[in-house]
């Protein structure tokens, strides 16, 4: 690492660039990418950086960490290192910032190390300018499952799961990866669709606490997909296609996990997702 490390890098400075350096490879460049003003973690990332501090990386061989460059629009530099576990909700964030998806194998690796810290991540808002006040952190405002709102004509028709689960009726069944240009492909693959969330704007998480705003995503391998949604009632609720919301699972049973639910043929469980105000559908 070249230039100055700073104990405290501060978020205050208007249009600054966030370049990361994942460390994790030994022989092969480790993965690189620039955060700028279009991402949408960008503020949620400024914060964090802002209240963080350096911590020490591994020099262990595999995911070691991220080392950030905070470049201003003076050019100037300045550089933080983040350790592996030191900090599970900057790592996470870190993480699901890069712009282009990362290797599958590369970051379980990562959410791995972030599981293992059992340190609970930080909520995300789905209103926009709504914080704590507390600690300036985004409070998360869990849905009601309210099926009316989705059971109407012709809503009902025109929503699917993807719609349902993210909270957005667009009316234009919407699929993963179309709002942002690059749609999943088939035979329907649960990497594919969960790079397809990722570049619509939803964070990928390695577990869920009561009361974070997530979704879940499950795969019938090969064949299609399928969203869930934690509402207020600490309970899982889903749309399937054209048909009416429901918050049962395939044997009747009330769903508390999506993981241990009955979902016929979609036996992939593909994992959890943030939603996110900055996020797009379509």
């Amino acid at each position: 690492m070249s230039g100055p490390e700073s104990d405290n890098i501060s978020s205050n400075l208007c249009n600054v660039e966030y370049n990361v350096d994942m460390e994790v490879f030994s022989g092969r460049s480790s993965p690189t990418w620039t955060v700028d003003t279009r991402s949408p973690v960008y503020d949620r990332l400024s914060r964090l950086l802002g209240r963080a501090r350096p911590t020490r990386m591994l020099e262990t061989l595999g995911y070691r960490g991220f080392e950030v460059e905070v470049r201003d629009p003076l050019g100037q530099r300045r550089y933080m290192t983040v350790g592996a576990g030191s900090s599970p909700a900057l790592e996470l964030l870190l993480l699901n910032s890069s712009p282009q998806p990362l290797e599958g194998a590369v970051r379980q690796t990562v959410m791995d190390s972030i599981r293992r810290t059992n340190t609970p991540i930080e909520p995300v808002s789905l209103e926009l300018g709504y914080f704590n006040d507390l600690d300036d952190a985004p409070v998360c405002v869990l849905p009601t499952f309210d099926p009316m709102l989705w059971n109407r004509h012709p809503t009902v028709r025109l929503n699917n799961c993807y719609n349902y689960a993210t909270q957005r009726q667009t009316n234009t069944f919407a699929q993963p990866g179309r709002a942002t240009g690059l749609k999943y492909t088939k035979p329907v693959d649960a990497s594919d669709v969960i790079f397809a969330t990722i570049r619509d704007g939803f964070m990928p998480v390695p577990y869920f606490h009561w009361g974070t705003c997530v979704i879940a995503l499950t795969v019938w391998p090969g064949v299609d997909y399928h969203y869930y949604r934690l509402d207020n009632n600490m309970l899982w609720s889903h749309k399937t296609g054209k048909n009416y919301v429901r918050n049962t699972d395939n044997s009747g049973q009330l769903i508390s996990d999506p993981r241990t639910a009955d979902r016929g043929q979609y036996v992939v469980f593909a994992g959890y997702f943030l939603n996110h105000p900055l996020a797009i559908v379509d």
